[in-house]
C-alpha cells in the first residue's frame, strides 16, 4: 500500500527563528518504519514544522529519509491540502496532527482534509470533524461530557461579548447578563479555574480563590475572549491516551502529573510519570469510563485525555484528539515509535499495545544541540526534543526542551534523571528533580 502520513498547519511558521532538535530524529524513525514494513510505501506530506514527521532545523530542512518520500504541502486551506495529498495516490491517508499557538485547532484542519479525501475516495483513519469540534471548544467538551453523564467539575460559561454588552449601547442601564454571571459566581465553590475556551494547553489559565478575584479577572482588559469557569477539584492530576477506531479501543494506564504552586499543570515544568496501575486508583473503572467515552465520541485515531482523581472518582477535564508529548511518552514505554503507533491504529492493531517499561516525561532549560545529543545517548533516555524560538520575547513563547526516560520500574526513574544532571550540571533544575522524587514516592 501507498501510505501517506500528513499534517497541516493553519499558522505561519517562522522557520528562520525556530530551531528544532530531536533525538532520535523523525527521519531515522521513518526509515526504521519503512524498513520494518517493506510491503508498504511511505510518504510524508506536511506543512512545517511537521511535528512527529520531519526535522526542520535552522540551516537544515531535514526532509530526507531513505525509503520515504517527502512532500511539503503548499495549500492554505484543508481542501487545497487534500487536493495535493490526493495527487499522491494514497491507498491510506493518516493524519499526524500536532499543535501550535494560539488556537489548538490544527487537528480540526486535518480532519477537514481527511473528510475531503474520503469524498475523493481515499481511505482515511481520522477523527471526524464533529468529534474535533466537541473537543476544540472547552464549553462544548464540558457540555458533551455532562450530557453523557461523565463526571466533570461544576462550570460556568462566560460569553465575552455579552459580558460587555453595555459597551457601545448607551441605552443599556444594567447589563443583565453580567448580573447573571455574578449571581452564579457567588454560588460557586472556590477556588475556581478560569480558562480560555479555545486556547492552547493551560496557557492563560487562571486560578481565583474568591468571588472577588474571579470578577477582577473577568474584568481585566487582557480577558478578551469567552471563558469557562470551573470549580477546582482538589485531587491528583493524570493524563492518558486512547487508541483505536470503529468501536475497538485501547485505553492506556494513566500517567500522574505534577502541579505548579497554583495547583494546575505547568506547560514548562510539568512532570509525568507512570504507568499508574495500583488498585487504589480504580483503574478498571477509569478504563470502562474511557471506553464509553471513545464510543460516544466515535474516536478514530489517538486522543489524549486530562483527568483528576478524587475520592475514588475519576473526573474528565479535557479531550485532545491529536498527538501530544504523551504520545511520544507512551510509544517509548511500548518500545515503538509514534509513527508505528499511528500505523497500528490505522490497521486496527491496538489490542496488544501495553506499557513495557516505567516512563517519565519532563522538561529542562534549553541547551545546545551537542549537549542534547549527549543526553540522548545516556542509558534510559529514549527521546529528546527541543523547540527554540530565537525571536520570542515572552518567556512562555521561547520554547521548551522535553525529555522522556525509561526504567524497569518507577522507583528507578530518579536515578536515570540524576545521570542526566551529572552529565551536565544544572541541566535538570532542582524543582523538576523534587517533583520527580515526590511523584515516585506515590508508587
Amino acid at each position: 500500500m501507498n501510505i501517506v502520513f500528513f499534517s497541516t498547519n493553519a499558522h505561519f511558521f517562522p522557520g528562520d527563528d525556530i530551531d528544532i532538535s530531536t533525538f532520535p530524529s523523525c527521519a531515522s524513525r521513518m526509515e526504521a518504519l519503512a524498513s520494518s514494513f517493506p510491503e508498504h510505501r511511505f510518504t510524508v506530506a506536511t506543512q512545517l514544522p511537521g511535528s512527529f514527521l520531519c526535522d526542520p532545523c535552522k540551516n537544515r530542512i531535514g526532509l530526507c529519509a531513505e525509503g520515504v518520500n517527502y512532500v511539503l504541502l503548499q495549500g492554505t486551506t484543508p481542501s487545497s491540502c487534500a487536493e495535493e495529498i490526493c495527487a499522491l495516490n494514497p491507498d491510506l491517508a493518516i493524519p499526524a496532527s500536532f499543535w501550535s499557538a494560539p488556537y489548538d485547532w490544527l487537528s480540526l484542519g486535518d480532519s477537514l482534509a481527511a473528510e475531503e479525501l474520503s469524498v475523493r475516495g481515499v481511505k482515511t483513519v481520522s477523527h471526524s470533524v464533529e468529534t474535533q469540534m466537541i473537543s476544540f471548544d472547552k464549553k462544548s467538551t464540558h457540555d458533551f461530557l455532562f450530557r453523557n453523564n461523565f463526571p466533570v467539575p461544576n462550570a460556568l460559561y462566560v460569553h465575552h461579548e455579552l459580558f460587555w454588552a453595555e459597551r457601545g449601547h448607551r441605552e443599556v442601564k444594567t447589563n443583565e447578563y453580567k448580573e447573571y454571571i455574578f449571581s452564579r459566581l457567588r454560588k460557586m465553590n472556590y477556588p475556581v479555574v478560569i480558562k480560555d475556551t479555545v486556547g492552547l494547553s493551560s496557557y492563560g489559565m487562571e486560578v481565583a480563590v474568591s468571588f472577588k478575584e474571579a470578577v477582577h479577572y473577568l474584568r481585566l482588559g487582557k480577558t478578551n475572549s469567552d471563558r469557562l469557569v470551573e470549580e477546582y477539584i482538589d485531587g491528583l492530576h493524570f493524563g492518558t491516551e486512547i487508541y483505536g477506531k470503529d468501536g475497538k479501543y485501547t485505553v492506556m494506564p494513566p500517567l500522574i502529573f505534577s502541579l505548579n504552586r497554583y495547583g494546575i499543570t505547568s506547560p514548562r515544568l510539568s512532570v509525568k510519570i507512570g504507568p499508574v496501575q495500583k488498585d487504589e486508583f480504580c483503574i478498571d473503572d477509569l478504563k470502562k469510563s474511557l471506553l464509553n467515552l471513545a464510543e460516544k465520541m466515535n474516536l478514530s485515531g489517538a486522543a489524549q485525555v486530562d483527568l483528576i482523581f478524587k475520592d475514588k472518582k475519576w473526573y474528565i477535564i479535557e479531550v485532545n484528539p491529536r498527538l501530544s508529548g504523551m504520545s511520544e511518552t507512551y510509544a517509548s514505554s511500548m518500545g515503538i515509535s509514534v509513527q508505528e503507533l499511528l500505523l497500528r491504529i490505522a490497521e486496527g492493531r491496538t489490542e496488544d499495545l501495553e506499557c513495557k517499561t516505567a516512563v517519565c516525561n519532563f522538561k529542562i532549560p534549553q541547551t545546545e544541540r551537542d549537549v542534547l545529543e549527549k543526553i540522548s545517548l545516556l542509558p534510559g533516555v529514549s527521546y529528546v526534543n527541543q523547540v527554540k524560538n530565537q525571536a520570542a520575547r515572552q518567556e512562555r513563547e521561547k520554547g521548551y526542551c522535553e525529555i522522556v526516560v525509561n526504567a524497569s520500574s518507577v522507583e528507578e526513574i530518579p536515578e536515570v534523571v540524576r545521570k542526566i544532571e551529572s552529565l551536565v550540571s544544572g541541566t535538570v533544575v532542582p524543582e523538576v528533580i523534587s517533583k520527580i522524587d515526590s511523584l515516585t514516592s506515590l508508587f
